[in-house]
């Protein structure tokens, strides 16, 4: 009998452990904790889905083929909430199994869907609680089909194209208040808002280059009562300013060599 270990949501949160269940040749086990290695050694498939924790390099080296389900279409949307930056950010959406590695969500993907939710299309209906629900049924859906191929390592993997994007949690803008908002009008808000911060620092930069190009001519002011008191000390001090910016501009060079 094989023995699967899920981690993550639990029976009444997925359909997934029940489907499993319905084979014979299943063991199902099922935990939101945080594993060891030491309550692995009977342990044939190991599925994450909805799990909170990372799993150590200890327990990757030991289990190499632990899989896990995100709901974005991988390399996009990395990490927390893709839900809301593939609308945020106008990256895919899509649903992604993809081998766990120590890095979050950059292993090799095994299978993943793309889907369109034609946001301009159903602009007055598309919140991000519905697309989250849609989301999650098709990556259920998606792993209950290939179940067996999964469980069984048969399968192809292949390497993530691309950088894509990553999201810590608390990268959520304060705009999204629940997320049963419009995506639409949450995205247009957001957008508006994003413009707004990236002009506001750009003035600041403005006021900073302002600012500097002031004390540029206080320096030289400086310089020029200095000359005027005690040529030579301030000749000196030059000198080894100079010097030090040539020996900054030599490291420069060796940075750049390949």
């Amino acid at each position: 009998m094989k023995k699967i270990l899920f981690l993550g949501y639990s029976q009444k949160e997925t359909k997934i452990i029940d489907k499993l269940k319905e084979n014979k040749n299943y063991q199902i086990f099922s935990t939101k904790n945080k594993i060891k290695l030491k309550n692995l050694d009977n342990i044939n498939s190991i599925v994450s889905f909805g799990y909170r924790h990372i799993i150590s390099e200890e327990i990757l080296k030991k289990k190499k083929n632990i899989i896990n389900l995100h709901i974005s279409y991988l390399p996009y949307n990395k990490g927390a909430h893709p839900n809301f930056w593939s609308f945020a950010e106008n990256t895919p959406s899509g649903v992604t199994i993809h081998k766990i590695n120590k890095e979050i969500d950059t292993g090799n993907i095994i299978y993943q869907k793309l889907l369109d939710f034609d946001l301009n299309k159903n602009r007055r209906k598309l919140t991000f609680k519905k697309t989250y629900s849609t989301l999650i049924s098709e990556i259920e859906n998606l792993f209950i089909i290939n179940s067996k191929n999964l469980l069984n390592y048969e399968y192809d993997e292949f390497d993530q194209i691309g950088i894509g994007t990553y999201h810590n949690s608390n990268e959520l803008p304060l705009i999204l208040k629940s997320w049963d908002q419009n995506i639409f009008n949450t995205v247009n808000k957001y957008n508006r808002e994003k413009i707004k911060n990236i002009n506001k620092k750009i003035k600041l930069l403005n006021e900073i280059e302002k600012t500097r190009k002031k004390n540029n001519v206080n320096w030289m002011n400086i310089l020029r009562h200095s000359i005027k008191n005690s040529p030579s000390k301030t000749l000196k001090i030059l000198n080894s300013i100079n010097s030090d910016d040539d020996i900054i501009s030599k490291l420069f060079k060796k940075l750049n060599e390949k």
